[in-house]
């Protein structure tokens, strides 16, 4: 299985127009933060200190939360055109079960998630050394919510592509996720912005319980100054617009339930995938 793995992450990174689709929407949320929304938020804020780092790092809990969804389906890319060009088949005829080769893509996807990550984990650190001269807190809780983010959406996009037979229905499937997965992260328009019944639509999404986790684990030590420079009522209507917290009924998801969402969700996908391969 090691060498069926080292051959699918070789192949995709050989292939530069696959690795630069993976990261597409992450490049748009870059750009439009370059453009506008770092401007637009920033100024619809009050004065506090590190106003600049709290824009920023809303944005990068997006973007991270964005990449362990989209880094992972595009590694699936390798899995639909093995399987359109018969590859599979002749991958089967060896001693490989249809279950090992199976767990091959799945453990490959995820490979590439962390690596995408990451290089954008090193990029927020750097970034936010050299401009707002302070350091992203890599915690054990930071990491442990990324990998889990990475291998539910590694999961979950296994078991939609499994049942894709074309390149075509493929792009179509990535061409869906790179448009809503920003809405899903809350970036494109504040989730607070929405409708209440989009809301509730968006909140049910595992992408959105992985954002919420990590915007609170990379905007802590933020949140508290501008807390100081709000009163108590307009500092929780501004963090529930942003996404920071999210609401179901008027009350509001704990991080325990974001976090038990995102591990009940993982081992229904798990369960899903070993009972499609259990012979």
């Amino acid at each position: 299985m090691l060498t069926l793995i080292n051959r699918h992450t070789k192949l995709f990174f050989k292939d530069k127009l696959s690795v630069f689709f993976s990261l597409m929407s992450v490049f748009i949320i870059i750009l439009l933060y370059v453009l506008f929304l770092s401007e637009n938020i920033t100024s619809n804020l009050p004065a506090f200190k590190d106003k600049e780092v709290f824009v920023f790092l809303w944005m990068f809990a997006g973007i991270i939360a964005v990449t362990t969804a989209t880094a992972t389906l595009g590694a699936y890319g390798k899995f639909i055109e093995d399987k359109v060009s018969k590859k599979s088949e002749d991958l089967l005829i060896t001693i490989m079960t249809s279950r090992q080769l199976a767990y091959s893509y799945i453990i490959y996807s995820v490979i590439v998630g962390i690596i995408f990550t990451i290089l954008l984990l090193l990029f927020g650190y750097i970034y936010t050394l050299i401009n707002f001269q302070t350091t992203i807190h890599i915690s054990v809780s930071l990491v442990t919510v990324i990998f889990l983010s990475i291998f539910m959406h590694t999961l979950l996009f296994y078991v939609i592509t499994a049942n894709l037979k074309t390149m075509s229905a493929f792009s179509g499937l990535s061409t869906i996720v790179g448009t809503l997965i920003g809405f899903l992260a809350g970036i494109y328009i504040p989730i607070g912005l929405l409708p209440s019944y989009l809301q509730k639509v968006i909140t049910l999404f595992p992408t959105t319980q992985s954002t919420l986790l990590l915007k609170d684990l990379l905007m802590k030590d933020v949140l508290e100054p501008m807390q100081h420079a709000m009163s108590n009522a307009d500092y929780h209507e501004l963090v529930y617009m942003l996404g920071i917290e999210l609401q179901w009924n008027g009350h509001v998801l704990t991080n325990t339930f974001s976090w038990s969402y995102l591990v009940g969700a993982t081992i229904i996908l798990s369960g899903v995938i070993l009972i499609k391969h259990r012979k």
